[in-house]
């Protein structure tokens, strides 16, 4: 194993946000593998209870938000922010999959140094949930999209702007974090049982 240890800044916020819910007071814990050999897993969340403890292993996958020009009829509608995944095979090991974004919270702010400055969307699915939403992205004419994607103005309204052959603008709002925090704890109290 090399002497470096890294973390990539979207698993950092991932698991910061994760901390944000998860107390450790509550009996939660988070671990990152320190291998980069670990393929599928990215977190690891733990609940403890008396002398049982429950496991959830988490993938972390990134994208940059984009923000496009105007658009040049006024009739056209567009999103403030766009993130832009690959489709990839969705690993067994993961019990649930972190879709992170990283975007400016401000737009009319000149200086973008200061952390304030920067907020991230982080959508949340389980592994059932990844495997349905991988298996139906498909390029309008049906075929498999090698990309996907979702656009939004406010982290708490989310659409699928790309991956839907229909390009209906799906809505995925269910789907972020904060929302998604009690299917999280249930698994894990599932798992002391």
């Amino acid at each position: 194993m090399e002497p470096v240890f890294a973390l990539s800044y979207s698993e950092y916020a991932a698991a910061n946000m994760l901390a944000h819910y998860f107390k450790a007071k509550d009996g939660y814990s988070l671990f990152v593998p320190t291998s980069r050999q670990e393929k599928g897993i990215d977190l690891l969340l733990t609940k403890r209870r008396n002398d049982q403890l429950a496991c959830l292993s988490f993938q972390v996958k990134s994208s940059r938000t984009y923000t496009p020009p105007p658009p040049k009829r006024q009739t056209t509608q567009r999103f403030t922010y766009y993130t832009w995944f690959n489709t990839f095979a969705v690993p067994e090991r993961a019990d649930f999959f972190l879709l992170f974004g990283l975007y400016p919270a401000d737009q009319n702010r000149t200086k973008k140094v200061r952390s304030s400055w920067w907020n991230s969307l982080i959508l949340a699915f389980s592994h059932a949930e990844m495997q349905e939403f991988i298996a139906n992205v498909k390029t309008r004419g049906g075929k498999r999209d090698p990309m996907f994607g979702f656009g939004f103005d406010i982290p708490a309204q989310v659409a699928l702007t790309r991956g839907d052959s229909g390009r209906s603008l799906k809505d995925f709002s269910e789907f972020i974090l904060p929302k998604k925090v009690s299917g999280i704890i249930t698994a894990l109290d599932e798992r002391l049982k």
